[in-house]
């Protein structure tokens, strides 16, 4: 019962209803076009031993044991603040995520890049996939192990497409369309709630005055009884 006359208060106040839904659906459109899409973009490594540290002629993917290590180290020389931030200055508002891949036991680095714009996105994971092959070769020179024996990084995957994400407009626009709709809702139901006590405060009034004029005067009392 409650929710139908809350139902028929509405639509007694479609006046306010009606615009209320249209400027909040003109907000939401917008705040769509206001925000900007994301752009994400991945590639994986993996960690290969030297070949001067295997058997000849021996699959290199057998002997990743023991290069985790090595791989969490390389993250973190790639993933330091100096190198996010010259990625920064150059490709403002990018983000960066550089960690080993833990849900696999092999040596294997993620990289993820999300940014405003897909050449960035495509830029930056360049810069850092060829960072890394870079970083590693100048650790192993610095430590002067023999080029035979050192590690080297190749590409898993690199992504040669963007993923679009629009969570964030998403958001944007479920925020403001929920907000407008409960605000409209509750100015309809302020309006209406004003008016129906006006209207009872009325009739209250009108019953009021009726039952005075019909209630009979003292003097037609005493002239009845004399």
């Amino acid at each position: 019962m409650r929710f139908a006359d809350t139902l028929r208060g509405l639509l007694r106040r479609w006046y306010i209803v009606l615009p209320g839904i249209i400027i909040t659906a003109s907000l939401a459109v917008g705040v769509w076009f206001a925000i900007p899409p994301n752009y994400y973009r991945s590639a994986t490594q993996l960690l290969i031993p030297g070949v001067g540290n295997m058997p000849e002629g021996a699959n290199p993917y057998l002997f990743l044991g023991g290069l985790a290590p090595a791989a969490d180290v390389l993250v973190r020389a790639i993933g330091s603040e100096n190198v996010l931030d010259e990625m920064s200055e150059d490709h403002p508002g990018v983000e960066i995520s550089i960690r080993r891949d833990t849900s696999t036991a092999g040596p294997i680095i993620l990289i993820s890049v999300t940014a405003s714009s897909d050449a960035d996105a495509e830029a930056v994971l360049e810069q850092l996939v060829d960072r890394t092959a870079t970083v590693l070769e100048d650790f192993q020179r610095a430590e002067g192990v023999p080029t035979g024996s050192r590690m080297t990084v190749i590409p898993v995957t690199v992504d040669d497409q963007s993923e679009l994400q629009d969570r964030t407009r998403m958001l944007g626009v479920t925020g403001v369309a929920i907000g407008g709709i409960v605000v409209t809702l509750f100015l309809a139901g302020l309006v209406d709630g004003f008016g129906q006590r006006e209207r009872r405060e009325a009739s209250e009034s009108s019953d009021d005055r009726h039952s005075q004029v019909d209630q009979p005067g003292v003097d037609d009392t005493a002239a009845e009884l004399t």
